[in-house]
Order: structure tokens, then C-alpha cells, then sequence
């Protein structure tokens, strides 16, 4: 039976990293499952789901508890990470020991080969490049037999400035291969290409000497992603050795660098606390631990916007708007280019709704996918994301049996997908027509203020459905104030301070507007916000795209998209045929559940993602075929040794 090297860590301080003392749960963790679920009908992705059964006699993990060395941090909202590693290897073997004499340690069928200068083993754990170097790169490999893979090492930065170290990866020849560096000012990844050693990309990124981080290269087709810890360096592409299976360390020379927890390392899932959830019994004392990745944060993120990228807009662009609005981390992303959908003139507001369903119906309007990675990352595929390398192969293959080289399943649930099947798609667009400068909102109650008295009104039109360029408040033309509430009284207009506060976060159709009266108290007889364009939506235009045959055959089956971006019928039109053309027919549904019972398994069980192209074998059904990945569940137990994924596949 396989079996991986795990890490399961809480930033319980919520100082932004994971090496504080108690952060690494991993043994603690008496069971652990990880779902995360594409809902093939609507196409939407849920947020991902980790629970977490820790062992807590010692009450360490229980809130009330305030002996436990993590009392007050036991709270929702502080980050989480799980990692795996298939092959993995700690180097435990006697100091000294040459690397391509070592075994892997957690499976013997992996073995190092070095291909230019040595690595040998550190006592302790850990290895170092030997000291008989000085004729160029060291390079060390582990044949993975994939050559689209994450994989990663605790690193050492040395003191040694001119040779630098790192971890090579598509490894081919030893005049041809890829490789990431630490330079200490920046992260490099570089190729070797008929042996001209060329760079391909570069990021400022500060490694301080005799400092460990862990590091991590993630390979998918021509994207080459390089993680410090767990955060994003370099974004970047080549085309170069994209078959090549090798992948394992670099360094220029011989150097001071050292390297440790080297494997085909993934990261799972990253997010935050839910809930905790102490479970005392008579027997044995447990907690139980839910975290959500951030589409479930976004669920609680009301938008009052509009995206304020420049015409025209993306769906790419639009969606980092939203992602903007919603607090995100511009880092954690990686966005296809999308669709072109607003032309020009106007982008219509955001106004009112939440986040999540905003996204979902962004997708629709791409007719790609959106949702967040294990890394944490919010991706966008486009709507020919899949139709491109590496999804046009297939990744791995999946048998009733164990044949020794695949992978094999141990339950399967078939399905043949009709009810999935949309043959009527419709698009409603709807384009504007600007009504020019208009009061857009009036306030139409005459509070009463305080002297120094600050309120906050939200103006939202209910006369026109798109403002644009709120214009700066004027004393008696947008506002007025009097002691009396009648007007009869002495004007104070001029006490008052009347501004726009936040237009970035309020806009689109009104905004917030803030009055501060002055040294005198009274009443707003007077506030209304002006808007250099109104627009009014015109009347709605259906776009339809449908196919006869699939009508005959399974009946109607209706979809139907209100469009908020997309105002062209070009673009609208695309999208509906798009749709169609994907849905129109029945696509197979199979649940496959792989344990870890072979190496194939647990490799596809840890390398295997959403939109990876598999196919299925199972000649007593008569299945053969390619599928996209499009959902799992990840269930661990005994400790750590009993491990598998439930597959959620659909035809391609």
C-alpha cells in the first residue's frame, strides 16, 4: 500500500505563517476528509470543505479551556493548509550516504539518479551537495512518470553567493531540463536548452541567509508556478521539455545549501476556520475542526458597485473587480483571459448582490469556470480552457483492476448524465441609453443633527438604473440646512461638510454620502445626488441558440441567462451556442473511489485536479472513454495509512 507524507497546519496566532508552536496538527489528526464538488446542472462550484477529527485528551483544542497553550487563538477566520507529498522523501539514511545510493522513504519503487555532479546525505535528514564538486550543476531526479505535477523541499539557503540551489524539474537530458533558483534577492527559473542555460523568468523575492522555507514548483501544461511557502513568486510559461517525467534538485556547484522533505508535494486545500467543536466521551476526548476555503467568505459579501476597469471590460477584468471589492488578495489569483463582454460607454452596476452568485453569474457569461484552487488561488478557466494542452491528453487511466502500471478503481457509480442536458439556451441582454445629468436620488425625510454630528446616507436611485459620475456636492443645489425643519429657520448651509466618502465601494447606481453639520444643530432640509449620466436600461433582447435533435430526443430542456455584462448579440450569441454545444448532449457521470493501493493510485489521488483530462476502463460495461475530473472527496484515516478520493467525473 502506498502512502504519502501529510502536513496539516493552523495559523492559530493569525501572525501570517505556520511555524509557531502547536501550528502543525498533523499529529493530532485522527481522520481528515476534504470535499469539493462542481454541481454539474448549473455548472457552480461550492466552497471546499475540510474536516478535521483532531485527538484533544489534553483539551488542547478545546476553547473554554484556558490552561491550553493555544487559549484565546482557538477562533474562526484563522488559516488553514493541508499538504501532501507522493513520492516523499526525508532523506533518513547515514550522513554521508551518496544520494543515487539512498532509498526514497516512503516507497522503494522511487529511486534518485544523479545525473551531474552528487548529492549526498546529511546526518540527521537532509541532503548537501558532496565536496568533490567544482564542474558545474548538480542535478538529482526522481522519475515521477508525469510530467504535470507539483513538487517541492524544504530549502536552505547557504552562504554561498555564486552558486545557487534550488530544484530542477522536466528533467530530459542532462543538456535539457528546467530548474528553479534562490538567488537571495530573487526567484529564478531558468532552462537548459541543447546545454545554453537561458532564463525564462524572474521575481524580487528576499531569502535572508541560513533561512528554511519551503519551496515548490507547479507544473500544468506550459505553466510553470514557483510557491515560497504559501505564497505565489513567479507566474510564467515554456513550452520547452513539457514531457519530460524527472523532477528533483538543483544547484549550480558544489554549495552550502541544504535540502530536506523533498516529494511531490500538493497543496490540498488552503482556508480558514469555520467552527470547533470539542467532542468529550467517556472513552476518548476529541475536537472537531471545519474549515471553508473563501468562496464561502465571499457568500457574506453584499457588492454596491460597478467594475471599473477600462472599456472594454473582460470577463477576466471584471471578475478581479469583484475580487478587488471583496477584499481578495490580488496575488492569490491566476485569470485566463476572457470573453470581451461590455463593448464600451457603460458597465453596468453590481448593485445589491452577493458576491458568490455575482461570480456564478459571471461564469455563465463566460461559459468558463471559476472557483478556488487548493492553493487558495482564485482561478478562471475561459471557455476554451480545455479545448488547449494539457487537457487535449489524457493524464492518467483508470481500471477494474490493478495491472501494475495504472491506476484502479474500488467503487464505481454510473450515470448517463441526461439530467444535465440543456438544448434551449437563452441569453437575455439588454443595452442602455444615458438620459445625460439628472438628479439620480433624493433623500426624502428632514433629519434632525447634532451639533458636530456625522451621518452616512446610501443614495440609491430608483429612477434610472446605471449612475455614473456622481458630481461633488454643492451647498443650496444639493443640500440645504435650517434650524427649523420646515425652512423656516436660520440657513446653515454653509456649517455643513457634505462629501462622497466612498465611491469605490458605492457606485454604479448611487452612492454614500456623508454630512457633517457644523457648530449649530438643526435639520437637512435638503440632500439629492446629481449624476452627469443617467442611463435607463432598453428593453430586453433574447439571443437563442438550440438544438432539434437533442428537442426530439430528450425533450426540452431550457436554460436561460440573464446577462448583466454582455449587450452585443455577437457575444451573446457565442455564448448560447457555446453552452449548447456542451450541453446538448447526454455526457456520462461516473463516481470512481481510488484508494491507496498502488503507487499509480496514490498519484492520481494527490496530482490529479479539477478540468484534468482521465479516462475509465471497465470492459464488463462497456466503458472506455475520457473524462474531466470535476469534484472529490478526500477521506483519511488509520492513522495516515488508510487514504482515498472519490472521483467526480463527467464525459468530455
Amino acid at each position: 500500500m502506498a502512502q504519502a507524507k501529510w502536513l496539516v497546519q493552523v495559523d492559530w496566532n493569525d501572525d501570517g505563517d505556520f511555524s509557531d508552536a502547536n501550528e502543525d496538527v498533523t499529529a493530532d489528526v485522527l481522520g481528515l476528509t476534504l470535499e469539493h464538488f462542481r454541481d454539474l446542472s448549473s455548472g457552480h462550484l461550492e466552497a471546499a470543505r475540510l474536516e478535521l477529527q483532531l485527538r484533544n485528551d489534553d483539551h488542547k483544542y478545546s476553547p473554554p479551556n484556558t490552561s491550553s497553550p493555544l487559549s484565546g487563538n482557538l477562533k474562526p477566520g484563522r488559516k488553514t493548509w493541508v499538504r501532501a507529498a507522493y513520492p516523499y522523501d526525508g532523506f533518513s539514511d547515514a550522513g554521508g550516504t551518496p544520494l543515487s545510493a539512498h532509498t526514497l522513504d516512503l516507497d522503494s519503487g522511487f529511486a534518485w539518479t544523479q545525473h551531474l555532479g552528487g548529492f549526498q546525505i546529511v546526518a540527521g535528514g537532509g541532503v548537501e551537495t558532496d565536496s568533490t564538486q567544482g564542474n558545474g550543476d548538480c542535478v538529482a531526479t526522481v522519475d515521477f512518470l508525469d510530467a504535470n505535477v507539483s513538487l517541492g523541499c524544504d530549502f536552505t539557503l547557504g552562504t554561498d553567493s555564486a552558486d545557487r540551489g534550488g530544484l530542477a524539474f522536466r528533467f530530459s537530458t542532462t543538456s535539457d531540463y528546467l530548474y528553479a533558483r534562490v538567488t537571495g534577492s530573487a526567484i529564478e527559473v531558468r532552462k537548459v536548452d541543447g546545454g545554453a542555460d537561458s532564463l525564462v523568468a524572474s521575481a524580487a523575492y528576499t531569502w535572508p541567509s541560513a533561512s528554511k522555507r519551503f519551496l515548490q514548483v507547479v507544473l500544468h501544461g506550459t505553466s510553470i508556478r514557483v510557491f515560497v511557502d504559501s505564497t505565489e513568486i513567479v507566474d510564467t510559461t515554456s513550452s520547452f521539455n513539457t514531457t519530460a517525467t524527472r523532477h528533483g534538485l538543483f544547484c549550480d556547484d558544489q554549495a552550502d545549501h541544504a535540502w530536506n522533505a523533498f516529494g511531490g508535494w500538493v497543496s490540498m486545500f488552503f482556508g480558514t476556520v469555520d467552527s470547533i467543536h470539542p467532542r468529550p466521551i467517556r472513552s476518548a476526548q476529541y475536537c472537531y475542526l471545519r474549515a471553508l476555503d473563501e468562496l464561502e467568505r465571499l457568500t457574506s459579501v453584499t457588492l454596491y458597485t460597478y467594475s471599473a476597469s477600462p472599456l472594454p471590460q473582460t470577463s477576466d477584468e471584471i471578475l478581479g473587480d469583484i475580487l478587488d471589492y471583496a477584499d481578495v488578495d490580488s496575488g492569490s489569483r491566476q485569470l485566463d483571459s476572457g470573453t470581451t463582454l461590455v463593448p464600451s460607454l457603460f458597465s453596468p452596476p453590481i448593485w445589491g448582490v452577493q458576491a458568490t452568485d455575482e461570480i456564478h453569474r459571471l461564469q455563465d457569461e463566460e461559459d468558463g469556470f471559476a472557483y478556488v484552487d487548493g492553493h487558495g488561488y482564485w482561478r478562471l478557466e475561459n471557455r476554451t480552457h480545455r479545448s488547449g494542452g494539457p487537457h487535449t491528453a489524457s493524464q492518467a487511466t483508470i481500471k477494474e483492476v490493478n495491472d501494475g502500471a495504472n491506476a484502479f478503481f474500488s467503487e464505481l457509480v454510473w450515470d448517463d448524465g441526461a439530467g444535465n442536458i440543456e438544448n434551449v439556451v437563452f441569453v437575455r441582454i439588454r443595452d442602455a441609453t444615458t438620459q445625460g445629468l439628472q438628479t439620480a436620488w433624493t433623500l426624502k425625510e428632514k433629519p434632525s443633527f447634532a451639533s458636530d454630528e456625522t451621518k452616512d446616507f446610501l443614495a440609491e436611485s430608483e429612477d434610472y438604473d446605471i449612475v455614473a459620475g456622481q458630481l461633488t456636492p454643492l451647498e443650496n443645489t444639493d443640500y440645504d440646512a435650517n434650524t427649523a425643519q420646515d425652512g423656516s429657520g436660520t440657513d446653515i448651509s454653509s456649517e455643513l461638510t457634505v462629501t462622497h466618502p466612498n465611491t469605490a465601494d458605492f457606485n454604479g447606481k448611487g452612492t454614500l454620502i456623508r454630512v457633517t453639520f457644523g457648530a449649530t444643530a438643526g435639520y437637512l432640509t435638503l440632500l439629492k445626488l446629481r449624476t452627469l449620466n443617467a442611463f435607463l436600461f432598453d428593453d430586453p433582447l433574447l439571443v437563442l441558440a438550440e438544438d432539434a435533435t437533442s428537442k426530439s430526443t430528450y425533450g426540452q430542456r431550457v436554460k436561460s441567462i440573464e446577462a448583466r455584462w454582455t449587450r452585443e448579440v455577437a457575444v451573446a450569441q457565442a455564448t448560447a451556442d457555446s453552452r449548447l454545444a456542451r450541453k446538448k448532449d447526454p455526457k456520462t457521470v461516473l463516481n470512481v473511489v481510488v484508494s491507496n493501493g498502488s503507487r499509480a493510485n496514490l498519484m492520481l489521488i494527490l496530482q490529479r485536479t479539477f478540468s484534468d483530462r482521465v479516462t475509465v476502463t471497465y470492459s464488463d460495461m462497456g466503458i472506455d472513454g475520457d473524462f474531466f475530473v470535476e469534484g472529490h472527496r478526500v477521506t483519511v484515516g488509520e492513522g495516515w495509512t488508510r487514504v482515498a478520493r472519490e472521483l467526480l467525473l463527467e464525459g468530455v
